[in-house]
């Protein structure tokens, strides 16, 4: 795991080399924004910060509000996991159901996302968690956030790889770099970063596929 001193030093070091020197003094609390804004582009191009939130399941109920559940920094609702039948629900498009589907109850097979916040799924269920807690059946949310931004030097993010720290450094020279008003260095970083992130977004693509394997089995 890098600090967040490391990774502003190398940034100095390397548009030193690069640039031949710059006229703008680049201080930790500007250069910390840039590490910052990087780390929000690559969460929500790549959707690596993954966390999950349990949802009770409740009788006669389409929709969940999310909001209570899952913090106001989420990305995306990835996938969904049923503890009333222990299997995980197939992204679905309600407009495919026929006009019956409001009525319908049984154990939820499906879901679907209306915004961030609303959590769908078909049937409902008609069961109520709340009715008996020893057999209680939850949803077990997993989403895509935005992890929390660096802080003080010394934090690390150990949920970002090591190997893809040079994309938020990528980012940050070439924040410097446009700034300095160096359009073609600007556009080289940019170009490099943009690399980094495609390979980053495959990698966590690979991932989510393992990782629910790893679950199902």
């Amino acid at each position: 795991m890098i600090p967040l001193s490391t990774i502003l030093s190398r940034c100095r070091t390397r548009y030193d080399s690069a640039s031949g020197g710059s006229s703008t003094r680049w201080s930790d609390s500007r250069l910390t924004d840039f590490v910052n804004e990087g780390l929000e582009n690559i969460a929500e191009s790549t959707l690596f910060y993954e966390r999950y939130t349990t949802v009770p399941l409740q009788a006669n109920r389409t929709y969940y509000d999310l909001r209570g559940f899952t913090p106001e920094t989420v990305v995306r609702v990835k996938s969904v996991f049923s503890t009333e039948n222990n299997l995980w629900l197939e992204p679905f498009n309600p407009e495919k159901l026929d006009e019956s589907w409001r009525q319908a109850t049984g154990v939820p097979q499906v879901f679907w996302t209306r915004g961030i916040y609303w959590l769908g799924v078909y049937p409902k269920s008609a069961s109520d968690s709340s009715t008996n807690a020893a057999s209680a059946s939850y949803l077990r949310v997993y989403f895509a956030g935005i992890p929390d931004r660096f802080a003080n030097t010394q934090m690390v993010l150990a949920d970002l790889p090591d190997d893809m720290v040079p994309a938020l450094e990528e980012y940050v020279l070439y924040e410097m770099a446009a700034i300095d008003h160096k359009s073609d260095l600007a556009q080289y970083y940019w170009k490099s970063y943009m690399g980094r992130e495609d390979r980053f977004n495959k990698f966590v693509g690979g991932r989510g596929d393992g990782a629910r394997l790893n679950r199902l089995g």
